[in-house]
């Protein structure tokens, strides 16, 4: 969500970034709040989603919108995202009206699907900030933070390293759940059947649901590998084509059904609103020399370069595919999200994910295939190998 956020300022989003990290830790809160009060709601016939849908996520309220009021009025950031996101329908707003009543705003906004925060997580980004809020605050060794940058780590510390206050929306610890990264674990594995690439630095197990997708692996591979032969296949006009609509869409469905499962009675929602918030934060901190990288001394031209360089001051090494996984955060949770709506459960519709069109989903299928590839060491584009 906070990218989101970032682009809707006026300006860049570099510039709408650090105005970001500058605001109070409650009117980042406010803003979560916000946003989750008017996500994407699609409950009206004849268009109405079962609960857990992409388009409508959860039933649960969030804060009362009169003591959202007390902290913040930010519906024009929420009318930006709608305007700006691909992914919701363009909405207007009455001017000069900044505190409408709820049933005045639209309902709108989307949030990355939790596969965005488990890719962003393998980078190892939240324990190597975790390092760096340490230092910080216990001493000098990594210099005095510059302007900015201590606002950045105020907030850092304050939503992301320490128990939320009540009652908010991402409000997920307490004494059923005393760890949040253990929460994230738990919810990667249920969703998945996916662990991280590490441990982190607490080394806290984590309790293992029984009923979690563990077959997603197997069957989102099967389904990557059916689609590239659309794609090498697509402008195929002579002899055979071995693409098969209806395998893929045999596959997108049981896909659909094992991640739906897991959703319902709101399942997750609130977990996944949070944790790919949480990510997001931390990726957009590493997408330009934000204040902390350059307190840091870890200037950079990508967000896998500026993660290394700050690795290396605190001495907890990135992964080393974290370009991979940075790469392919955005297209595997976009697509994940399309998949989940159930419209490639229709072999009809399935040409389009290996079809070059401006704005579909081939490029983003592309795009999965190639770095899951290298951070599995599993060859989606080779040919399978059938038995005799």
């Amino acid at each position: 969500m906070f990218r989101q956020f970032a682009g809707s300022f006026p300006g860049s989003m570099d510039e709408g970034a650090r105005k970001l990290f500058r605001l109070h830790p409650v009117e980042l809160a406010a803003l979560l709040e916000q946003a989750w009060e008017l996500r994407r709601h699609d409950d009206t016939p004849p268009n109405d989603k079962p609960q857990g849908h992409p388009f409508r996520r959860s039933n649960l309220p969030g804060l009362p919108h009169y003591l959202l009021k007390l902290f913040a009025c930010t519906e024009d950031n929420i009318k930006d995202i709608c305007d700006s996101d691909p992914q919701v329908e363009a909405v207007n707003l009455p001017p000069n009206n900044p505190c409408l009543e709820p049933r005045d705003l639209p309902r709108c906004v989307m949030w990355d699907h939790l596969i965005y925060a488990y890719m962003i997580e393998n980078t190892r980004a939240y324990e190597i900030f975790r390092k760096v809020l340490h230092e910080f605050r216990h001493g000098e060794q990594l210099g005095v933070p510059i302007e900015g940058a201590e606002h950045w780590l105020r907030n850092t510390e304050e939503l992301f390293y320490k128990e939320p206050a009540s009652f908010f929306i991402y409000s997920l610890g307490s004494f059923i759940r005393p760890n949040l990264c253990s929460s994230r674990r738990n919810a990667y594995y249920r969703m998945f059947g996916m662990e991280l690439n590490h441990q982190g630095e607490d080394k806290i197990p984590y309790e293992k649901a029984q009923a979690a997708n563990s077959e997603f692996v197997y069957i989102f591979e099967e389904f990557l590998r059916e689609v590239w032969l659309g794609v090498i296949n697509v402008n195929n006009t002579s002899g055979s084509n071995p693409t098969d609509d209806a395998e893929i869409a045999n596959l997108a469905e049981k896909l659909h059904d094992m991640l739906v499962t897991r959703r319902l009675g709101s399942n997750l929602a609130r977990e996944e609103f949070f944790f790919v918030s949480m990510m997001a934060w931390f990726q957009l901190t590493l997408e330009f020399d934000s204040p902390i990288v350059l307190s840091l001394r870890a200037e950079g031209t990508s967000p896998e370069q500026r993660l290394h360089k700050i690795a290396q001051r605190v001495g907890l090494p990135a992964h080393a595919l974290s370009k991979n996984f940075f790469d392919m955060a955005d297209a595997i949770s976009r697509v994940l999200i399309q998949i989940e709506t159930g419209i490639y459960n229709d072999p009809g519709a399935v040409p389009a994910l290996y079809t070059r069109v401006s704005g579909g989903p081939e490029a983003d299928i592309r795009t999965i295939i190639t770095h899951w590839s290298i951070t599995t060491g599993h060859d989606l584009k080779a040919r399978k190998v059938t038995s005799a």
